[in-house]
C-alpha cells in the first residue's frame, strides 16, 4: 500500500525463472504485503497413461506477520476483497501470518 493508502503499488516484480524461494525472501518479516505467485506443478496423469500432467495455478497471498503493527493489520485486511476481485485469473487464497505457513508445500497441497 501507497503511504496515503490509497492504493496497492507493485513492490517488486519476479521473472520467470523466479522461484518460491524469492518470493519467500521477499516478503518482509515485520510487515504486510500481498503477492501473487503462478506455481507450476505436475499431477498424476487421470486418463491412466501412468504419466504426470502439467497444471499451473495463480495464489493470491496475504502476509501479515503477526509483528506487523496493528494499523498495517487492519488495512490489509480490510482492502484484501476488493483488491483481490480486481485480479483476473486467481485461483487459489492463501492467508499467512509466519513463515511455516507458508511453504511450498503448503501451496501445493491447496493446489491439488
Amino acid at each position: 500500500m501507497d503511504d496515503a493508502v490509497q492504493r496497492v503499488v507493485v513492490e517488486k516484480v519476479g521473472g520467470r525463472d523466479a522461484g518460491f524461494d524469492d518470493l519467500a525472501a521477499a516478503l518482509p518479516a515485520d510487515d504486510c504485503r500481498y503477492a501473487v505467485y503462478d506455481l507450476d506443478f505436475t499431477v498424476d496423469d487421470a486418463a491412466g497413461a501412468g504419466g504426470e500432467a502439467p497444471r499451473s495455478k495463480i495464489f493470491f497471498i496475504s502476509w501479515s506477520p503477526a509483528t506487523a503493527d496493528v494499523r498495517s493489520k487492519m488495512v490489509y485486511a480490510s482492502s484484501n476483497e476488493g483488491f483481490k476481485k480486481e485480479l483476473d485469473g486467481v485461483q487459489v487464497d492463501v492467508q499467512a501470518t509466519e513463515p511455516g505457513e507458508l511453504t511450498l508445500d503448503i501451496l501445493k497441497a491447496h493446489a491439488t
